[in-house]
């Protein structure tokens, strides 16, 4: 029998080594949280430090008072880059970011390490990506001060740390999760890495998104919907396919406590077994699915598609597509995994659910792809014509063989004609796309559904091209899995900035009813604010506050006057909108 909790207070003596590479000695004053399964720090006093010259011994620590500064020395003047700083440093508080960072490790136990992970983002956001050994020099030219500046060592550190205390990473995510809306959908997808890494056990070879040949690391990653922002991934070896995947989804969102979730997916990780598993769990689940995922699929689609010309059914936000949502109850099986009172272990047992089926079709991908059909063909038809016919690849003569007649005559004349039964066929599931799900009956809520998972996709390219995330650039699955945590983190910053960006080019220049903000001068301004929004990128706009300096200068009254470079009139209203506060915008409002 365990021994009872007594959650007694008491005096603990902690050693902690700082940046400095010295140990501090704390006396602390600790209680036990049997929720949290943990000691809560009640208080903490530094009694003295051990240096390699104390032999062991603890050098008590004076306390001074700064001595008042000589009027006839030197005044220390400095000027650093702020502004994006400034952003930086407000994303992390306005998500929570830095707040969960410091729950998780708190510097009592941790030392600096949450405000390094932070560090570490910031850098790689502000610079796009660029690699670590890069980042002394930024540093010094950001004003960040000598004891905070983060070394190739504290890096490298900073990635094992994480590494291997995978509590930390899990416990973060479970916090990222709660602040999730109650009625949030999770979207799940995936993304290669490629590596030429021998010594990474996670590195195989598979499908590579990259095509270029090498063993891959696949990183899966949990969004919101809602709010736009990853709040937990992880990586798993590349030769695994997505659709085996769900079920590894489905363990996660339980353990981060998310209630009853709606899954969205790709319809890579759409297969009968997935189906199955959303419903065994009750899972709500959208998902894109093909033609080619069986056979109940197409016969919905041949049975709908005169539904598709309909004006009726075009969808109210879009009218470039038209869609219906049909009930179907496809015959599914699968093996059981345990004895019940209904059927034993490896038995197969069949259901057939009832999912909903939304079926859409485009007019505009229909138009493009009826397009480059045609000018296949009759490019094919040309060159058969001139006898070229040995010059088609494998592929082009399978598709001439499928789509064209021809018969030579005796003059040696080559007549092509068009096989129309082919091409209409082929023409038939032009612009044609679907979801399923086992909750959505709603065609427009299942097309917005997967508008907001196709976010991910331009995410993943962010992952990799803003965040050094193109390669591991590590040779320890440790230090990967420390590095590929802090990625994260800096993803999420970037995502939070992408969203204020996207919400404000919606609304900016429109008029909402109110006479001060519809004066004529007020939406020029915006539309000025827009043009400039819709021609730059988010990396550009970081550096374009980049350029908003911070210079440090002594007065006679005042010992310390900071002086910030003045900033536009439309730089104000970008601040303002997106929620801004802090130095760059004294006007600004959280």
């Amino acid at each position: 029998m365990a021994r009872p909790i007594k959650g007694d207070i008491r005096v603990e003596t902690t050693k902690v080594r700082k940046s400095d590479k010295l140990l501090y000695v704390y006396e602390r004053t600790v209680k036990y949280n049997p929720e949290l399964r943990r000691n809560e720090i009640l208080s903490s006093k530094l009694i003295g430090k051990i240096t390699p010259e104390s032999n062991g011994e603890v050098i008590p620590t004076k306390f001074r008072a700064k001595p008042k500064s000589n009027s006839n020395e030197p005044k220390e003047i400095s000027r650093h880059h702020m502004g994006m700083m400034s952003l930086l440093e407000w994303i992390g508080s306005a998500t929570g970011i830095d707040d969960d960072l410091k729950q998780v490790m708190p510097e009592e136990v941790y030392g600096p390490l949450a405000d390094r992970i932070s560090a570490i983002a910031r850098f790689w956001i502000a610079t796009g990506g660029d690699s670590l050994p890069d980042m002394y020099a930024w540093q010094v030219k950001h004003g960040i001060s000598p004891e905070k500046m983060i070394s190739e060592d504290i890096y490298h550190d900073v990635f094992e740390k994480l590494g291997t205390n995978e509590s930390l990473i899990q416990n973060y995510f479970k916090l990222r999760a709660s602040r999730l809306d109650s009625r949030d959908s999770i979207a799940y997808d995936s993304t290669t890495i490629s590596t030429y890494s021998d010594s990474l056990s996670q590195a195989r070879y598979g499908y590579n998104k990259e095509h270029d040949g090498l063993p891959t690391i696949k990183v899966l990653t949990l969004y919101s919907l809602n709010t736009e922002q990853p709040f937990a991934y992880w990586a798993q070896p590349g030769n695994i396919p997505d659709s085996i995947c769900v079920e590894n989804a489905l363990k996660q969102l339980d353990f981060l406590d998310i209630d009853k979730p709606m899954v969205v997916t790709d319809n890579g990780f759409c297969t009968q077994e997935n189906i199955v598993s959303y419903i065994q769990e009750h899972t709500r689940f959208a998902s894109r699915i093909t033609r080619n995922d069986g056979k109940w699929v197409s016969e919905a689609i041949d049975k709908h598609l005169a539904d598709l010309d309909d004006i009726n059914n075009v969808i109210d936000f879009d009218e470039d597509i038209a869609g219906i949502c049909s009930t179907v109850r496809p015959k599914l099986s699968y093996t059981a995994k345990y004895t019940s009172a209904n059927h034993k272990k490896g038995e197969h047992v069949s259901l057939t659910p009832r999912l909903y089926l939304g079926i859409f079709r485009s007019r505009s991908r229909r138009f493009e792809a009826e397009r480059i059909l045609t000018k296949d063909l009759y490019e094919l038809k040309r060159m058969i014509e001139d006898g070229k016919e040995d010059q088609l690849s494998e592929a082009a003569m399978n598709r001439a063989l499928k789509y064209l007649n021809w018969t030579t005559s005796r003059s040696g004349t080559i007549k092509v004609s068009f096989n129309k039964e082919a091409v209409d066929e082929a023409k038939k599931y032009m612009g044609i796309f679907s979801m399923c799900s086992n909750r959505v009956n709603s065609a427009s809520e299942l097309l917005n559904l997967g508008r907001k998972r196709e976010h991910i996709e331009d995410m993943f390219e962010l992952l990799k091209q803003k965040t050094d995330g193109n390669k591991p650039r590590v040779h320890d699955s440790d230090r990967l899995r420390g590095r590929q945590f802090v990625q994260f983190i800096a993803l999420s910053y970037y995502d939070y900035l992408y969203k204020k960006i996207k919400d404000l080019k919606s609304k900016l220049g429109k008029p909402n009813g109110d006479a001060k903000h519809d004066l004529k001068q007020n939406l020029k301004e915006e539309n000025s604010l827009l043009k400039w929004l819709r021609n730059t990128s988010l990396n550009e706009i970081l550096q374009w506050f980049d350029a908003v300096d911070l210079i440090r200068l002594t007065g006679k009254k005042h010992q310390n006057l900071n002086l910030i470079t003045e900033t536009t009139k439309r730089d104000r209203m970008f601040l303002e909108n997106i929620g801004y506060y802090g130095e760059l915008n004294h006007t600004a409002k959280a």
